[in-house]
């Protein structure tokens, strides 16, 4: 079931089986975001020392998780069988929320949170980008997303932790070291 955190100013939807007590649960830092290289401690601010603790000793980092194929096509799988069909996975991607944070766990253990998933028709795969504690970051790595609101059936999707970003950046890349080039 989506919550719905009032400001006066704004609403925002937010969904997934992850349930945050406080808006600023669904906030992550500079460091868990992978923008550490941009931090500067040249200067003065708000934050400072909790911000130099957290790049000292960081708790969580973001990954790719690659959602399990077989996972995802029972979920689709549940809208042509008889009982509750588990919540429905927009795919290519969401587009209608504003939020959606799942949860992640390793061993029944709440080890992260998982952002909206996409499908991706190069890779062929199902990803999503996920804010996981950092001894779990290890491509590789099995854990489970749990998917589907609070009150609904949920499917425990078994997913593998791959780096993030996940496509290789090539565009610097030198074309003439590449074995097809014509010279």
């Amino acid at each position: 079931m989506a919550k719905n955190f009032n400001y006066s100013w704004v609403v925002l939807k937010l969904a997934g089986s992850f349930e945050g007590n406080d808006i600023g649960d669904y906030y992550h830092s500079p460091v868990e975001m992978g923008w550490t290289k941009n931090i500067k401690f040249d200067h003065d601010f708000i934050g400072r020392k909790a911000l130099e603790a957290e790049v000292a000793n960081p708790k969580r980092t973001i990954v790719t998780l690659e959602f399990n194929s077989e996972d995802v096509i029972d979920i689709y799988a549940s809208l042509f069988r008889e009982g509750e069909p588990y919540d429905f996975m927009d795919i290519p991607v969401q587009q209608k929320w504003a939020l959606w944070a799942d949860q992640v766990l390793k061993d029944g253990k709440l080890v992260g949170v998982s952002t909206v998933p996409g499908y991706s028709y190069y890779f062929r795969k199902v990803l999503s980008l996920t804010y996981i504690d950092v001894e779990l970051r290890k491509p590789g790595t099995e854990v489970v997303v749990v998917w589907g609101n609070p009150g609904t059936p949920q499917k425990r999707i078994r997913a593998t932790v791959a780096p993030a970003p996940y496509k290789k950046d090539n565009r610097r890349i030198d074309v003439t070291t590449l074995p097809f080039y014509l010279k």
